[in-house]
């Protein structure tokens, strides 16, 4: 067992603590090796490439003042605060901010951890970041740059295959699902109210009376009707309709997810409220704990547990903020054995592979990422 992080001289987890922690630990990995979970990769994934949350909701704000001097939203009110973004800076520059910030880094295509979540054995991957770091790794996996899917744009043939690639014995290409957007499609992008209203079909705040009750006063246009469909939840787009089917009939492992996004959370009561998922055993979160959060941690572990049948396996971190990347790489060791990682550092350009490295393979695989931009 790894030896407990120390915090002011102090571990994080007592001893019975850790073995607990463990043995979910355990039950982790043998859910991981049969092939039968489902990847769903969050920001904590990407950190350390690109802005983690806090500093890319305090970039976004500064690019508005730069652009609108007079713009001052409460950022906390993320939600609100990201419509209005969006509204004062227009579509254009608004989607190049998303595209700036969020588009393939050549002096780091990916991560190890992204490498090591690419080859663990889950039967799909999926992700609600912008980023194509997942995609980069699994094309030097794969050699396969056909391996995106946004839902915009697409031929629903694509995701057809991907639903049939969850079941057993089918051969489809692995691709990442993007389900909040992909930075350099728009219309995919998920960020401000408006656009998660859009895309899931329902609104957090639903109201206390009923549609009932709305008809029944009349007056109402095609247009407002269509709106009341939305706040009511009976709309049912793509996302909405895939993200229930995997919640429901699948087990999602999450990785870099603090599970505090408020439609996402709406996704898992709605699977609470038609199927019972109350302490069940059927997904699992990887989940940062530290000396200072650690009752906070353990608070919201037992209501996951408790409402949506969500297990949590903690990673002891400090301020180095490195637990997620030292958890996937044990993670990795005790699943796919001992060895090197596949690394997307710095070797992009036939120049700087060594003298004894592969330099028609090296330039390949640049070029394959290059398509991703």
């Amino acid at each position: 067992m790894p030896r407990p992080i120390m915090f002011n001289d102090e571990p994080i987890l007592s001893p019975t603590e850790s073995t607990e922690n463990q043995k979910r630990k355990t039950k982790l990995i043998a859910l991981i090796n049969s092939g039968d979970s489902i990847l769903m990769a969050g920001a904590g994934c990407s950190g350390g490439v690109y802005p983690p949350w806090p500093e890319f909701v305090d970039l976004l704000d500064k690019y508005v003042k730069r652009h609108n001097p007079d713009f001052n939203e409460d950022t906390s009110n993320f939600l609100s605060f990201a419509d209005k973004a969006k509204e004062s800076l227009g579509d254009d520059r608004y989607y190049n901010f998303i595209y700036q910030q969020f588009r393939p880094k050549e002096e780091q295509l990916f991560s190890d951890i992204h490498s090591i979540l690419c080859q663990l054995p889950f039967k799909a991957l999926t992700t609600t970041n912008y980023d194509v770091m997942l995609e980069s790794a699994l094309i030097t996996i794969t050699r396969n740059p056909d391996n995106s899917l946004c839902f915009e744009g697409e031929n629903k043939v694509k995701i057809y295959e991907f639903l049939a690639s969850l079941n057993p014995n089918v051969n489809t290409t692995r691709r990442v699902i993007h389900l909040h957007g992909k930075y350099d499609v728009n219309n995919s992008i998920i960020l401000g109210g408006k656009e998660y209203s859009s895309k899931y079909g329902f609104t957090i705040n639903t109201p206390v009376d009923s549609l009932y009750d709305q008809i029944q006063e009349g007056h109402i246009s095609k247009e407002k009707f269509q709106e009341l469909l939305v706040s009511y939840g009976y709309e049912w787009p793509i996302r909405r309709k895939l993200l229930w089917t995997l919640l429901a009939a699948r087990r999602i492992v999450f990785f870099g997810f603090s599970m505090n996004d408020p439609y996402f959370i709406k996704m898992l009561d709605f699977v609470k409220e038609d199927l019972s998922t109350y302490e069940a055993e059927t997904h699992y979160v990887v989940l940062r704990i530290t000396q200072n959060n650690k009752q906070r941690a353990f608070d919201f572990a037992r209501r996951l547990k408790n409402d949506y049948g969500i297990e949590t396996v903690f990673f002891e971190d400090d301020e180095k903020f490195d637990g997620l990347e030292k958890f996937v790489q044990e993670l990795g060791n005790e699943i796919l054995g001992a060895q090197e990682p596949i690394t997307g550092v710095a070797v992009v350009k036939a120049e700087q592979v060594s003298p004894d490295g592969d330099e028609e393979l090296t330039n390949e695989l640049f070029e394959l990422t290059k398509k991703l931009d």
